[in-house]
């Protein structure tokens, strides 16, 4: 198992995303980041030049998914040129689905689509039950 981390511009994020998707790599998390690469620092008023970014975090269950997943980032991130961003990879030791104990490769594979009733009711904060 590996995690695959990429920092990346912003704006190549939805065309990441829905490459993944379709591709059925879902699980992502995503966070707003500000760094530098090696392009150096300027500074400004004394504070170094900083650039917004995002980040990207998969973990993938074989090397199929990981060439896969590296592929879609890459797609639409590498012809930006210089500042387009860095991606690496991690080995994972152990992976736990919280919900249900599942492990490793079966933690990370899609559940088995449930269908769920429709409800008409909703709880506020003040009526809601208590477990």
């Amino acid at each position: 198992m590996f995690q695959i981390t990429a920092v990346f511009n912003r704006h190549c994020l939805n065309d990441v995303l829905r490459e993944l998707f379709d591709n059925a790599i879902e699980g992502v998390t995503v966070m707003d980041v500000i760094g530098k690469g090696s392009l150096g620092i300027a500074e400004k008023n004394n504070a170094p030049d900083l650039f917004p970014k995002v980040m990207l975090l998969i973990v993938v269950s074989d090397d199929a998914h990981k060439a896969t997943a590296m592929e879609c980032i890459r797609a639409h991130t590498q012809d930006l040129g210089h500042g387009a961003g860095k991606m690496w990879v991690t080995p994972v030791m152990e992976v736990e689905r919280i919900r249900t104990g599942e492990t490793n490769e079966s933690a990370l594979a899609q559940p088995a689509s449930r269908t769920t009733a429709k409800s008409n009711t909703f709880f506020t904060a003040v009526d809601t039950p208590s477990s």
